[in-house]
């Protein structure tokens, strides 16, 4: 439980960088991130990133308000578990705000509709998670694929 307190006091620096586990992003300004880790779940729960203040009650998400937007970066570390085809990393990541859907939620994530994207990269199996809550303005969705587009990666 401690360590759940602690990952969440590592809030960033709006338009600083966010890193954990041989991955980065750039939180774009304005927006709030932290090093939110679930170890004993898979996917592993990296970091978490919102356009409005984080939401995190005893490791779980909360879910963003209407206008924002939350996005997680998660790591799949069982191989069984990772499809043989899935795609390599994009130059630019895309979120098609328009196909949302109902996914599970395990390990304290929303359960609201989202866009899920999995991808290989350096030999790691990297997922985000985009949870848009209402009407996304064109300024957020900017920020939001500028957040993905500015993940880097440490091989495994």
């Amino acid at each position: 439980m401690r360590l759940l307190v602690l990952a969440v006091v590592l809030v960033a620096v709006p338009g600083e960088v966010v890193a954990t586990n041989g991955t980065s992003l750039r939180v774009p300004v304005g927006w709030h991130a932290a090093v939110s880790k679930t170890p004993a779940c898979d996917p592993l729960r990296l970091i978490v990133a919102s356009s409005a203040p984080l939401r995190i009650v005893d490791g779980t998400v909360r879910p963003p308000t209407r206008g924002n937007v939350t996005v997680l970066l998660l790591e799949d570390r069982f191989k069984i578990d990772q499809p043989h085809n899935a795609p390599p990393r994009p130059v630019h990541f895309v979120v098609r705000w328009n196909e949302l859907r109902e996914i599970t939620s395990i390990c304290g994530n929303p359960k609201p509709p989202a866009y899920m994207y999995w991808f290989r990269t350096k030999g790691r199996y990297l997922g985000f998670i985009v949870y848009p809550a209402g009407t996304i303005s064109p300024a957020t969705r900017a920020k939001t694929l500028a957040l993905m587009d500015s993940l880097r990666v440490s091989p495994s």
